[in-house]
């Protein structure tokens, strides 16, 4: 039988492949709580922070500027109520994406994830992504030396 941990990995793991990967909004009801609080990063747009249409805004905003956006696990670790997941996105910059036209550029960068679930749901998430790294391969920002 699965542990708690187990179970609340598998949750985190389907969610970014239904999700993130396919765009399947109606997988949230599933894996997020109705009272869903997100901590986003700083972003160039206004995100909401509340409910499963908080990613379902969010989802959209990459998917739309990017639709090859591809999110590829590189480890995740869970303890208690809480999943760590790190991991890769991936895609190309053809649509308009944070109020910056497209760019046709491909963009790789990492983001961290950490998720507190209660009753096989995720109720909290806080993230942090390279945002700078993206809009220097995306070329609506220098990249400094040593940059992508």
């Amino acid at each position: 039988m699965a542990t708690e941990q187990e179970r609340n990995k598998a949750l985190v793991l389907q969610m970014y492949e239904e999700v993130w990967n396919k765009g399947n909004f109606d997988f949230l009801k599933t894996a997020i709580s109705p009272s869903f609080k997100d901590h986003p990063p700083k972003r160039f747009v206004e995100v909401s922070d509340r409910g499963q249409e908080a990613l379902v805004e969010e989802v959209s905003r990459f998917r739309g500027g990017m639709p090859d956006f591809h999110g590829q696990m590189i480890n995740v670790v869970a303890e208690g109520d809480r999943v760590m997941y790190v991991g890769r996105l991936t895609g190309t910059n053809t649509q308009s994406f944070m109020n910056f036209p497209p760019s046709g550029k491909k963009v790789s960068v990492l983001g961290i994830s950490d998720f507190r679930l209660e009753n096989g749901k995720i109720v909290e998430r806080w993230t942090i992504f390279d945002l700078m790294g993206m809009m220097m391969q995306m070329g609506v920002m220098p990249a400094g030396p040593g940059g992508h």
